[in-house]
């Protein structure tokens, strides 16, 4: 007798020799066993979300410098670039160190005479009070009229201990202090008093007509004060470093500095 045939068998043939197939059709692999097809999409994206999460940590730490207190993102200041003074004129403010608060008449400043910081006495060899606009030259005379004084120019003139240098200081008073900064900025462009020379009566040899002389100006509050110093011979005033040029200074800063403690 045949034994019982294998499902799917047909009568009249031969049953196939070994086992019979695995359900799942010829020419495709039988599916895993235990489920684990499951678990490979399970960790990848475990793996993406690990690394997403490291991602993340990375950027923060990264990114911390950016909230930093200690930080800063201020701009440096500027610093302004100070203007040269023209060769001609040269300004100094001097250090108050006492005032009275009682208004001070120019005239009295320019004493007969005037004993500076640095121990020289000048003597003074003439003295002049006219209208400024009678005193000004063409050049400062188009800037009063404009910004004019209150009262006369009060002007004197100083030999210096070795009477080899005049110097003529004169004083003029404005309304305010903005006006006396208007005018002292003309100095720049040659705008000044005319020259004075001594007195026939100083003793003192007059020089030769318009002699070389350096104008030098300040400002005191609604004030401007003016010293031009020249050789007596009338020579040339040499440069900024010459003995001129320091004597206009000397005598200017120190009636500067006279109105400022007598303010």
């Amino acid at each position: 007798m045949n034994p019982p045939p294998w499902p799917g068998h047909q009568p009249g043939f031969p049953p196939p020799a070994g086992p019979p197939p695995m359900p799942g059709g010829p020419g495709f692999p039988p599916p895993p066993r235990g489920g684990g097809g499951a678990l490979v999409p399970l960790l990848i994206v475990g793996v993406v979300l690990v690394l997403a999460v490291i991602g993340t940590g990375a950027f923060l730490v990264l990114g911390g410098d950016d909230d930093d207190p200690g930080r800063t993102t201020s701009l440096p200041s500027s610093t302004q670039v100070p203007t040269e003074e023209p060769t001609y004129e040269s300004t100094v403010e001097p250090t108050p160190t006492r005032s009275s608060g009682t208004p001070v008449d120019p005239s009295g400043v320019l004493t007969r005479t005037i004993r500076t910081a640095k121990g020289n006495t000048f003597t003074q060899a003439g003295t002049r009070t006219e209208s400024c606009d009678a005193r000004a030259n063409s050049v400062l005379l188009p800037a009063l009229r404009r910004h004019p004084c209150v009262g006369d120019m009060y002007s004197a003139v100083y030999a210096s201990p070795s009477k080899q240098i005049i110097t003529s200081v004169s004083i003029l008073k404005f309304a305010s202090s903005s006006d006396a900064t208007v005018v002292k900025g003309y100095t720049s462009r040659e705008g000044w008093p005319k020259l004075l020379t001594p007195s026939t009566g100083s003793g003192l040899p007059q020089p030769k007509a318009d002699p070389a002389y350096w104008t030098r100006t300040w400002t005191q509050g609604s004030t401007v004060i003016y010293a031009q110093s020249y050789w007596s011979s009338g020579g040339p005033t040499g440069g900024r470093t010459g003995s001129v040029f320091a004597t206009a200074g000397e005598l200017g800063v120190e009636v500067t500095n006279t109105l400022l403690w007598s303010e």
